[in-house]
């Protein structure tokens, strides 16, 4: 899998989320480097699973959809 890369102002925007949660919920006072650091790490580790877990709900939906159009073809009527 490519590396996930994120458009620049949503990065900033979670990465300023990250900075005040931090700060807020912790009371760590984390620079701009510190928190894209953290996001990057985090992006690393945990898009591969959501990739995946998406991947896998396409694949049932697909699933899905064959089983229907097959039963629907088992219906027509033989000529």
């Amino acid at each position: 899998m490519k590396n996930v890369k994120l458009p620049d102002e949503e990065y900033q925007s979670v990465v300023a989320h990250i900075v005040d949660y931090m700060e807020d919920k912790h009371d760590l006072q984390l620079g701009q480097f510190e928190a894209e650091f953290l996001l990057d790490e985090l992006v690393k580790k945990i898009a591969p699973l959501f990739y995946n877990q998406g991947l896998n709900k396409a694949i049932d939906v697909i699933q899905n959809n064959v089983l229907t159009l097959e039963e629907l073809l088992d219906l027509e009527k033989e000529v």
